[in-house]
């Protein structure tokens, strides 16, 4: 945690009344080290089962540029700003150069950069001439350069803008559509539920999620239980209701038309929203927006789901407003479409807290839920222990982390926890990062801290990663210059003592971070004496058909543990791994095995009893052009992931 403790001349933040080369030179690099972060991780990510030595790579890059965008959003105004920029990115760069490089020594991985960079490069014809064209629309229509015409103007550029969109996604690139994912058909039953006047939130779909696994995909828990119940706020089903209303068809022809429709539409929203909300001081200097706009748009191209161009909408809406008397009611409406808002939403009303005042703070606060109660409050309501479970679900509902977020990632290859560990290092990441905001009352750490907080997440989207990039330049974009005489009495006003600020949130920095280390050594001991897995590769069988392994338990209790398989092929496309586990008669010493064992076709897992201090033999079946390998073992409350193995070592041995 020492990269967020700085001196503390440096957390009071000198604003400036204009925006200078220096800073923005400084904005071009921190752009740069972003783009090529995204990008690395967006190669990662669609490689997220070669996991512990690849993910140890990505997780020091990651937090690597974690640094680097705290340092940005405290130094931005300082001086010597380009120069700590230019080192950072030197730095950054370096280490994402040894994880390209690690990355490509991997077939599958380095087969794939160039399929990747296509996709990147169509994005970018498609995206970057409709953002132009759209941000030169507001120019005319905010700074009316032709006092006379410039409405007009702008309108007119604004209607090129969308119509150049649709006539590119649909006809010059062939638009074909976007694969639903689980939320989103979560989201359509929970539509459907609605419509047949049910509750949304009582209803189950896992049977569905199961048999339409490669199609959708699933979410599993420690518990061998797939994910099939809503665990979003209301507005993000009603958001998607009119296309499922106007949608025809079979369920799942509705869900894939829909989710397209309902993609491109919102895709078009979030470029307007951006557009819109760029301050006159960056539209009178289309080279100050460039960093910016290649952000925005590599954000698009990380992700192809509508909840994360929903987020972004949502973002945009909340930063515009932050400072304006409504800005409770866009809090509320954010917080009402999905709870991965909550944090920025936490850390926003802190803000507001920190530079207007406690009070302001409070009203904002207590109207953004009760705007939130308003939208949700009859489904809460309804039946408030299954509506408050679900929404927590994200972050203690003992989630299967196949991916795991940098912090929790390097804690379980070196020092593994449980996973209750590792709920509660997140919520003192949380509380860690509203405590730096409020002392440092700097808007671009709400994003930042964002990232901080993402980062010790357990189960985690690179996507997740991304918006808070994206928010950092979503707030310089919008950021306008304020009189030196404002900004001095809106600091006398409301940090009268910064000296005194600065050593309370020291000492609260100290203690929660003595209150994590703490969490960390006693979760850590409970691992090792009520769990305590090791594996170790044996080889493999004469005839080819499996791998032997070498499972002991090492920790003090008996354990019905699963046993599940990742493994990927020569044929199957990389962001398409398969997912499978070996037949129930190829694992020894096992005695709860039932038809439970056989979740679908997509993914299978076997519970095999694990008595303290006795070693055991597995065979796991090998699929037809393995080229690489690794297992889970896990009980509801420990998670152990093996090391990865290459089909060449597993002949070797």
């Amino acid at each position: 945690m020492a990269f967020i403790i700085f001196a503390p001349q440096y957390l009071i933040i000198d604003q400036g009344d204009e925006l200078k080369r220096e800073s923005v030179t400084g904005e071009a690099f921190f752009a740069t080290g972003s783009i090529i972060y995204m990008l690395v991780v967006l190669l990662y990510s669609s490689h997220a089962y070669f996991s512990n030595s690849l993910s140890a790579v990505i997780d020091i890059y990651s937090m690597a540029y974690l640094a680097f965008a705290i340092g940005f959003s405290l130094l931005r105004r300082k001086k010597h700003f380009v120069k700590f920029s230019l080192a950072a990115l030197a730095a950054t760069a370096i280490i994402a150069a040894i994880s390209l490089a690690y990355m490509s020594s991997i077939p599958l991985i380095g087969n794939s950069i160039i399929g990747e960079a296509v996709n990147v490069g169509i994005a970018f014809a498609i995206i970057f001439p409709t953002t132009a064209i759209a941000v030169f629309g507001f120019y005319f229509i905010r700074t009316r350069p032709l006092k006379k015409y410039a409405k007009g103007i702008g309108a007119i550029l604004l209607i090129v803008a969308i119509a150049l969109f649709f006539y590119y996604q649909l006809y010059g690139f062939g638009y074909k559509g976007v694969n639903a994912d689980d939320e989103t058909v979560l989201s359509y039953y929970a539509f459907k539920a609605m419509q047949a006047g049910q509750n949304p939130y009582g209803i189950g779909i896992s049977n569905v999620l199961k048999h339409n696994s490669t199609t959708y995909g699933f979410t599993l828990t420690t518990e061998n239980k797939v994910v099939g119940y809503l665990d979003y706020p209301v507005l993000f089903v009603l958001a998607l209701a009119p296309f499922y209303y106007l949608a025809h068809g079979t369920a799942s022809s509705i869900i894939y038309s829909a989710n397209s429709a309902a993609y491109l539409i919102f895709l078009m929203l979030a470029i307007l929203s951006f557009a819109a909300a760029i301050s006159k001081q960056r539209l009178k200097n289309f080279k100050m927006l460039l960093p910016a706009i290649f952000v925005f748009i590599l954000y698009f191209v990380q992700i192809l789901s509508v909840q994360y161009l929903i987020m972004a909408i949502a973002l945009i809406a909340v930063f515009y407003s932050i400072d304006k008397w409504y800005a409770f009611v866009v809090l509320g409406i954010a917080a009402s479409l999905q709870e991965l808002l909550w944090i920025p939403i936490l850390f926003a009303i802190v803000y507001i807290a920190a530079s207007r005042g406690v009070i302001r703070g409070a009203k904002a606060s207590i109207g953004a839920i009760a705007i939130f109660i308003v939208i949700n409050g009859y489904f809460i309501l309804e039946n408030p222990g299954i509506y408050i479970s679900h929404m927590l679900a994200p972050v203690n509902g003992y989630l299967l982390p196949f991916l795991l977020s940098p912090i929790p990632s390097l804690l379980m290859l070196f020092y593994p926890v449980s996973m209750h560990g590792l709920e509660l290092i997140f919520y003192i990441s949380i509380t860690m990062g509203a405590t730096v905001v409020y002392v440092a009352r700097n808007k671009m750490l709400v994003a930042s801290m964002s990232l901080f907080a993402y980062f010790f997440l357990y189960h985690t989207l690179a996507a997740y990663f991304a918006v808070s990039i994206t928010l950092l330049f979503f707030i310089i974009v919008m950021e306008t210059k304020e009189t030196t005489a404002k900004r001095i009495k809106k600091r006398r006003a409301h940090n009268p003592i910064p000296g005194q600020r600065l050593k309370i949130g020291y000492v609260v920095l100290a203690v929660l971070a003595l209150a994590m280390v703490v969490v960390i050594a006693h979760s850590h001991y409970s691992y090792a004496h009520d769990f305590g897995i090791s594996v170790s590769y044996e080889g493999m069988s004469a005839n080819g058909t499996y791998a032997i392994l070498g499972i002991s338990n090492g920790g003090n209790k008996a354990l019905n543990a699963s046993v599940l398989e990742v493994y990927s092929t020569n044929s199957i496309e990389e962001n398409t791994l398969g997912l499978s586990v070996s037949q129930p008669e190829y694992i020894t010493n096992m005695s709860i095995c039932n038809t439970s064992c056989m979740e679908s076709n997509y993914m299978n897992y076997n519970i095999l009893a694990l008595q303290p201090g006795q070693g055991y033999r597995v065979k796991l079946f090998l699929p037809t052009n393995m080229s690489s390998m690794r297992c889970e073992i896990y009980t509801k409350y420990y998670y152990y992931e093996c090391p990865p193995v290459t089909i060449n070592n597993l002949e070797q041995k």
